[in-house]
């Protein structure tokens, strides 16, 4: 190598030195760390997801802390789950975001630390926030239209304010601007699509009657297919009171009624209707429909009514999974009418014998469901199961578990709880089980006479007419 060719490879080496760091750079630029610390941890993990989508399961080391790098990342709206609750937070390149809370006071205990601390932190704050609001609104709401506008300006302003301060001091993102407005709209929004519903002075056709013209006018204002908040729970809480809301306008023009019942067919189509006609965008409009046809399909008792209900989602609807899985839902229902025999499912007893579930009843019965994976559930149904069953000896109560477990690990898990171990049976097919009986949602429960017939299969042991229904079966 000659002398003049060294400033030449110098040069090269800087060169390619200087890219490389910059790649680096760059990766680190588009990188986000997200980490913390759980106390009295639910599980030994964390579920990381964004936009309903999983991303990471996040182990809990033994000091139960964890800590994990998004690389490329995408800034916005992310998602972590415990085993019990899910809680949003705000992620952006370069963020270095530290987490501390305790699952005894989940949300009031959580603190964020680190890069990107101060912006969650104020989300959080709003979130509290506005919790403590949901218990005064009710009574807000039974001032009336002018007075209760005038109490919920001031509560949006005094936010406002909050906000316009945290500006000046922090310069924080335009995203996280936007979130914040959002929150602080969306909030404001919902409690004024509640407000006929919550004052009771009136009916709800007479409070839509005497609200002022101009009572509405943000509508025209919303973006009702914001892409960016499709998974912000205040844009999301407020999209479901404005459908309903719509729609009992739209009901109350073409029927009689002059109430709420969202039990009602009529009305549960003219949300569908609502939903296809104001929104565009596909994920926040299957979304919409999907909620509102299970939540109707869960709370009424007429399957007549699911043929309409379905036909009209199916036209609807674009998310090919979700259509099968509510058709899939309503033909499972349709088996499960009051009168008809509870499936005769093959399931397990705490030796590993083969038994049937019809085989199991021979007088009135409860049957409730739990998993591992819903430990708050797990305890208060077994425990409510436990206070019934003394006031209630004529009446026989099953517990079933849904996941494939053992029976030795179902008692491990009882104990651990500290409930009772009384009549513990798991299904031979976990899986087919739950399609069949629609285990879904957990606290379902189904009431059946000594015939193994069904007389609810979707009862709810902490309703206030449960016991109603057990005196009716046990009278029969």
């Amino acid at each position: 190598m000659t002398i003049k060719a060294l400033p030449l490879l110098l040069i090269l080496t800087l060169f390619f030195t200087s890219c490389e760091k910059d790649a680096a750079n760059s990766n680190v630029d588009d990188s986000a760390f997200f980490g913390g610390e759980i106390i009295n941890p639910y599980s030994n993990y964390l579920v990381l997801s964004k936009n309903r989508k999983f991303i990471d399961t996040l182990f809990l080391d033994k000091k139960n802390r964890f800590g994990y790098t998004l690389e490329s990342l995408k800034p916005g709206i992310y998602n972590f789950f415990d085993g019990r609750e899910t809680q949003t937070f705000l992620l952006q390149p370069r963020d270095s975001l530290r987490l501390r809370l305790n699952t005894i006071d989940f949300d009031e205990s959580l603190v964020y630390t680190g890069k990107g601390a101060k912006e969650n932190n104020f989300l959080v704050n709003l979130f509290l926030q506005n919790e403590q609001e949901d218990k005064d609104i009710l009574g807000i709401s039974q001032l009336n239209p002018k007075e209760f506008e005038k109490k919920l300006h001031a509560l949006r302003d005094a936010k406002f304010n909050k906000l316009s301060r945290f500006k000046k001091k922090n310069k924080p993102s335009d995203l996280f601007l936007e979130l914040a407005t959002a929150d602080i709209n969306y909030k404001y929004y919902s409690n004024k699509e509640l407000y006929p519903l919550a004052n009771y002075s009136k009916s709800e056709r007479d409070m839509f009657e005497s609200l002022p013209e101009d009572f509405y006018n943000y509508r025209k204002d919303v973006d009702f297919n914001n892409d960016v908040l499709k998974d912000y729970r205040p844009y999301n809480s407020f999209l479901r009171f404005y459908v309903n809301n719509a729609a009992l306008q739209t009901h109350f023009k073409h029927s009689e009624d002059t109430s709420y019942n969202e039990h009602i067919l009529d009305y549960t189509l003219d949300k569908l209707n609502v939903i296809d006609d104001k929104i565009q965008n596909e994920e926040i409009k299957n979304g919409l429909l999907n909620y509102n046809i299970v939540h109707f399909i869960s709370i009424t008792k007429n399957t007549e009514d699911y043929d309409a209900l379905l036909e009209s989602f199916q036209q609807k609807s674009t998310n090919t999974e979700q259509i099968a899985r509510v058709t899939r839902i309503v033909n499972s229902y349709k088996r499960l009418k009051p009168g008809k025999k509870i499936p005769n499912l093959k399931i397990l007893d705490k030796n590993n014998n083969q038994r049937t579930l019809q085989g199991l009843i021979n007088k009135p019965t409860v049957i409730y469901f739990w998993t591992r994976t819903n430990k708050n559930h797990l305890i208060i149904a077994h425990r409510r199961a436990s206070d019934l069953q003394k006031k209630y000896p004529e009446v026989e109560f099953i517990a079933l578990n849904v996941d494939s477990i053992s029976y030795k690990e179902q008692v491990r898990l009882l104990k651990l709880y500290n409930v009772r171990i009384n009549n513990e049976f798991r299904f031979q097919s976990a899986a087919e089980a739950i399609k069949v009986l629609s285990v879904k949602p957990i606290n379902n429960v189904f009431i059946l006479n000594g015939k193994a017939e069904i007389v609810n299969a979707k009862a709810n042991m902490f309703n206030i007419s449960f016991e109603q229904e057990l005196l009716g079966v046990i009278n029969q």
